[in-house]
C-alpha cells in the first residue's frame, strides 16, 4: 500500500471518528451510530498507523544491512 493511500486512510479515519463524536453528542437517537463510527474511525488510525510503523522498520533493516 502506497504512502498517499496511507495518508488517505488516516484522514478518513479522523473524520468518521469526528463525525462519530457530532452524532454522540447530537442526541440520544444518534447516539449509538455515533459509537460506532467513532470506533471504527479509531481503529482505522490505529491499524493504518501500525502498518506505517512496520514499514518504517522493515526500510530501517534494509538500510543496515
Amino acid at each position: 500500500m502506497k504512502l498517499k493511500n496511507k495518508i488517505s486512510l488516516l484522514i478518513a479515519g479522523t473524520l468518521l471518528s469526528l463525525a462519530g463524536l457530532n452524532l454522540i453528542l447530537d442526541s440520544d437517537a444518534t447516539r449509538s451510530i455515533g459509537a460506532i463510527l467513532a470506533l471504527t474511525g479509531v481503529l482505522t488510525n490505529i491499524i493504518v498507523l501500525v502498518l506505517l510503523m512496520k514499514q518504517e522498520k522493515w526500510l530501517h533493516e534494509d538500510y543496515e544491512a
